[in-house]
């Protein structure tokens, strides 16, 4: 059974997310999570998909590397881990399925719209600001990773390659700072 914090911490992240995901699509409906309706924008979604496993894999180990080699990065990892610690691998998938819909929406799907690629990548750095100055390099970590997301919905015109590399970074670092490893898909 979850921990009391982990359920607290769900529901905190059900009422951050859940109004960023209504009023995304209230602000812009015309959806960039839409399948493209021709050959090119298929294609284009494709690479796209593919770009994105490419770079869930380099920002997880990016991250990783991060909270082992750097002092503020095992600062970070040891302050999110005493938050985060206690989460079940359903509360994991939860919160991971929540933020990646939730901040792509709302940074990629209705702030790059007004702010371009450049801005909408800084606004997503200080929605990851953390209280501590010493962490502040996340804040530039951030703000890399989202002019990043920003060009990788731009070159293939769908929000679905950000998604997935923003489910995929979250599912599997906080999985590492639950000090649980994510489920992995047994061989017979």
């Amino acid at each position: 059974m979850p921990s009391v914090p982990s359920r607290r911490l769900l529901w905190i992240a059900a009422m951050v997310y859940c109004p960023m995901l209504a009023s995304a699509i209230l602000v812009r409906p015309r959806s960039l999570l839409a399948i493209g309706p021709d050959s090119a924008a298929y294609l284009a979604q494709g690479l796209g998909l593919a770009a994105a496993g490419m770079a869930s894999a380099a920002v997880v180990l990016c991250s990783r590397w991060a909270a082992r080699a750097t002092g503020w990065g095992r600062a970070l990892r040891a302050e999110l881990g005493s938050v985060l610690g206690g989460m079940s691998s359903p509360q994991i998938l939860a919160v991971a399925l929540l933020s990646s819909f939730g901040e792509e929406l709302l940074f990629r799907g209705v702030a790059m719209a007004y702010l371009g690629v450049w801005g909408q990548g800084a606004l997503f750095g200080l929605f990851h600001l953390p209280m501590r100055r010493a962490l502040w390099p996340w804040t530039l970590f951030a703000i890399v990773i989202g002019i990043g997301l920003g060009w990788l919905t731009r070159w293939c015109g769908s929000l679905w390659p950000a998604v997935l590399v923003h489910f995929c970074v979250n599912y599997f670092n906080l999985h590492d700072l639950a000090g649980d490893p994510a489920p992995t898909v047994s061989q017979p």
